[in-house]
């Protein structure tokens, strides 16, 4: 584009109090400090790029004034995140400014504009809110403009007004006609959130498994995986056996049908398990007394396989679908630590993933994800199941999907290699009908999406089984990945907890590697991309709302009276729903929204609970008696009566007038003293 585009471009209105700009090669990037944007009728200098404060009036049309363009008043503070947004606005305006064809005139107005300044305000402020979120830390424009999850959370806790939304709409259709040259990045997949707007088509969402539904799905299926992995050594053979079409096949067929000799007979069905030490694998769920069933019993097995991945993952059904048999692959996250003589001292952190692409492919073309424990043992189960399968395909099982069609073993003539296709039947008993819908269960669904009304939908209905469909295990992985009261649970299997916590450090958005481990590389770009519907992203955001739900769950939840600085205000709370004075869906929309904003947030502490945003010096160091003095704190009484048994305990042990005494002394006194000052008297009252 010539240097003189910008000239021409504004040559039409000159005559209206305005100079044109400065001349403008678009090869050239961000413009620089120095660039005038504006200037009057006069020459002078109305708006420099460098500059924080803009005027554009002198490009007007109307006879009304438009506000100064302030971007020192969008964000409170200073600091290097704070500019670096402000610089991300003024850029957005350059383009829009130049780039955009609009109106009767070619290009946009400063009163349209000045609306724009208003969302983007609101955006900016949104971003630099999110350093008080642990796994998102502070966001850039970018970020928030081209990664689904991050716009439709900023949409969905914001709440702006019809007119407001429709502005942000039509400033993303814009920023798409820049184009990804000029703009340094692509708007896309974005307008498929729902913005809101009246007319709009909202599909209803999969469900948040409610938690004793989750918890026992979770259960079974580690309890599944371990009984088939204790015949994992055995089942790559045994399938492949069935290579031979009169293998496992009954005395009767063998003889009369097959006419097979008597010196040639194979072992009966029961007899092929039992020889493989397989009975305790093809029981329950499992249960298989024929050949003719093993292909719908390996189809289970391959249905338990495919929902361990997809809970431990939060993968899509299709991206389950396409893994291949070498889908398991490890990456470092922290490399060897060597000292000045180049001798090892701690060996470098490896983190599994698994992944769509092969580990045979060199770069990854496609993104991958953790791969836990138990995703791992039910991968290997898959791999032994695909090993056997593929010597009855007589093709290599490098080339194959991991989960191969086992309908070959019952079928006759050439089969076409492919994918199990998991019918209705093949879903396990354990899952499929066993787990029944309760009235408890009903209400922690109307609390995870207050606008549904779910006792209106007959598969909700109490007493029916949980309809359970692999969609349902990305939500619910989000909502409950990060809760502290659902990880608490001691009947929670450890494998979940422990895969929590891996994505606590390593989905992080600031976690260094979070695209060279789990994105695939752009050779276009020629850098790591992590894809914008990567599960990293929904369980970072999953997990304010996930804390919400832990507040009105654990503590509104309860009936005991609560101390402290905000369990005062919690106790105050109850009064007012218990006089009528408020409703739970207003005290519910009020927490889910200061914990969104980072204003709240809950974690569990010896005493009952903190809400404190932000590190705590007192808590790290384990000064738990701060707690009674903090205005963040939820104090429960019998938390309170339980430390003050456990203090009695420790002074039996010490010696009196130790150091270590003095300290318990000093912790029971205050107990006590908090405990009679306020407990005592409110129990008295």
């Amino acid at each position: 584009m010539s240097s003189t585009f910008f000239s021409d471009l504004f040559s039409g209105v000159a005559g209206v109090g305005s100079v044109p700009p400065d001349p403008y090669d678009e090869e050239d990037g961000v413009p620089p400090d120095s660039f005038v944007m504006c200037r009057d009728r006069d020459g002078n200098a109305t708006a420099v790029y460098g500059d924080d404060v803009w005027d554009l009036n002198p490009y007007r049309l109307s006879a009304n004034r438009v506000n100064l363009f302030r971007f020192d008043g969008m964000l409170d503070g200073e600091g290097v995140e704070r500019r670096r947004l402000i610089n991300e606005v003024k850029y957005i305006f350059f383009c829009l400014i130049f780039y955009v064809s609009a109106g009767h005139i070619g290009r946009l107005s400063p009163s349209s504009l000045l609306q724009y300044y208003t969302v983007l305000r609101s955006a900016v402020r949104y971003c630099y809110a999110q350093r008080d979120r642990e796994m998102v830390g502070v966001l850039s424009l970018q970020q928030l403009f081209t990664i689904p999850i991050y716009l439709a959370a900023f949409l969905r806790e914001c709440k702006m007004c019809q007119s407001k939304v429709k502005k942000l709409r039509a400033l993303l259709r814009h920023l798409v006609s820049v184009g990804e040259k000029r703009l340094g990045y692509r708007i896309q997949g974005v307008f498929d959130v729902d913005f809101g707007l009246e007319g709009y088509r909202e599909g209803l969402q999969h469900p948040v498994i409610p938690t004793r539904i989750y918890l026992e799905i979770i259960n079974i299926l580690g309890d599944r995986v371990d009984q088939i992995f204790s015949g994992i050594d055995s089942l790559e053979e045994f399938i492949a056996s069935f290579e031979d079409r009169v293998y496992g096949t009954s005395i009767n067929f063998q003889r009369c049908t097959m006419k097979v000799s008597k010196r040639d007979v194979r072992p009966i069905f029961e007899e092929a398990i039992a020889q493989h030490q397989l009975n305790s694998v093809f029981a329950g769920d499992f249960i298989c007394k024929e050949r003719m069933g093993l292909s719908l019993a390996l189809a289970k097995v391959q249905y338990i396989i495919k929902t361990i991945i997809h809970t431990y993952t939060g993968m899509r059904d299709q991206e389950v679908a396409r893994l291949p048999y070498n889908c398991l692959s490890q990456s470092v996250v922290v490399p060897d630590t060597t000292d000045s003589r180049g001798v090892v001292r701690d060996r470098a952190r490896m983190v599994d993933l698994i992944s769509t692409t092969t580990k045979f492919e060199g770069y990854r073309q496609v993104e991958a994800w953790l791969a836990t424990e138990d995703v791992i043992k039910a991968v290997k189960v898959g791999q032994a199941i695909c090993r056997g399968l593929s010597k009855i395909y007589k093709t290599d099982v490098n080339d194959m999907p991991l989960f191969l069609n086992p309908s070959i073993i019952v079928r006759k003539g050439d089969i076409e290699v492919g994918v199990t296709i998991w019918r209705v039947e093949a879903k396990p008993e354990s899952l499929a009908t066993s787990i029944l819908i309760e009235q408890s269960d009903l209400a922690e669904l109307a609390a995870t999406d207050p606008g549904r009304d779910f006792s209106a939908e007959n598969s909700f209905a109490v007493g029916m089984p949980w309809n359970l469909t692999s969609h349902q295990f990305r939500r619910s992985l989000a909502f409950y990945g990060s809760s502290s009261g659902f990880i608490s649970l001691p009947s929670l299997k450890k494998q979940y907890k422990h895969m929590t916590l891996q994505m606590a450090r390593y989905y992080a958005n600031n976690f260094e590697n979070l695209k060279t481990i789990f994105g695939y590389y752009d050779s276009e770009k020629k850098e790591f991309v992590l894809p914008q519907n990567h599960m990293a992203y929904e369980f970072q955001m999953g997990m304010p709302m996930s804390v919400a739900y832990d507040i009105l769950t654990e503590v509104l939840g309860e009936n005991i009276p609560l101390f402290g600085g905000v369990g005062s205000y919690i106790n105050k709370q109850r009064q007012r729903l218990e006089s009528g004075e408020a409703q739970i869906a207003d005290v519910r929309a009020e927490t889910m929204k200061r914990v969104a904003n980072g204003h709240l947030r809950y974690r569990p502490t010896l005493l009952g609970g903190c809400t404190k945003v932000g590190e705590c010096d007192s808590y790290l160091l384990g000064d738990f008696t701060t707690c009674l003095s903090c205005e963040g704190s939820i104090i429960k009484p019998q938390k309170l009566d339980e430390a003050i048994k456990d203090a009695e305990r420790e002074l039996a042990v010490y010696e009196e007038g130790s150091g270590e005494y003095q300290i318990t002394k000093g912790d029971w006194d205050r107990l006590v003293r908090y405990r009679h000052r306020l407990i005592n008297v409110m129990e008295v009252e």
